[in-house]
């Protein structure tokens, strides 16, 4: 078996290559001529996999990306050659969470404010959110959240609308995917009108992708 990997991807080598040769690429190079005789790919957001990358795939069994979001997968593409895909949601949810809090701590310093006197809304309650709020309220910071898509699937949670939230909270923390189709489309979702409403006291963090 023959495995691609992203020459970036910590401990990939080691734990790949008990089930077979290992190929370590940088991954904003990998051409299709790679896949050739090539079975796994082992990738990050560098990599987009598409139609032109899989034209000689004659042999690729599964691609899995390193990461929580998987708009660099062409998924219609990977499925119309038997592709199996996956990725891996929540898999950065500490290390995000960590970033956001930081960042408050520092304004904070730098800007003379205690964050247990702020409301912080947060955008998106996917895993990350959800974590970063439960990080939040676990120190007693009141959180607002805005997820549609959750709130039509029926989760139990108090959520707030999305004009509710810009205005009331002093802290905007985003965590959306980056979607272009569908009800509750994420990308642009702060639009210029969005951040002109916006008052100049409160923070804005974009802990996410694709959303100007």
């Amino acid at each position: 078996m023959k495995i691609i990997i992203d020459e970036n991807m910590p401990y990939a080598k080691e734990l790949f290559g008990q089930l077979g040769e290992v190929i370590p690429l940088s991954g904003r190079t990998i051409t299709a001529d790679d896949l050739v005789d090539v079975d796994g790919l082992m990738i990050r957001s560098v990599t987009k996999v598409n139609e032109e990358l899989l034209s000689k795939a004659n042999k690729l069994k599964f691609v899995g990306t390193a990461t929580a979001g998987y708009d660099h997968l062409d998924q219609t593409a990977l499925e119309a050659k038997g592709v199996h895909y996956t990725h891996a949601p929540g898999c950065n949810k500490v290390g995000v969470a960590e970033y956001v809090v930081s960042s408050l701590m520092v304004l904070a310093q730098e800007k003379g404010f205690s964050i247990f006197d702020k409301t912080v809304g947060i955008i998106g309650a996917g895993q990350v959110g959800s974590y970063l709020a439960k990080c939040l309220q676990g120190i007693g910071i009141k959180v607002l959240i805005n997820d549609p898509l959750a709130q039509a699937k029926g989760d139990a949670r108090e959520f707030t609308d999305l004009e509710t939230l810009l205005e009331q909270c002093d802290v905007i923390s985003m965590h959306t995917p980056i979607t272009k189709d569908g009800e509750y489309p994420t990308h642009h979702i702060i639009n210029e009108a969005r951040l002109n409403n916006l008052r100049g006291d409160q923070i804005l963090i974009n802990a996410a992708r694709g959303l100007w």
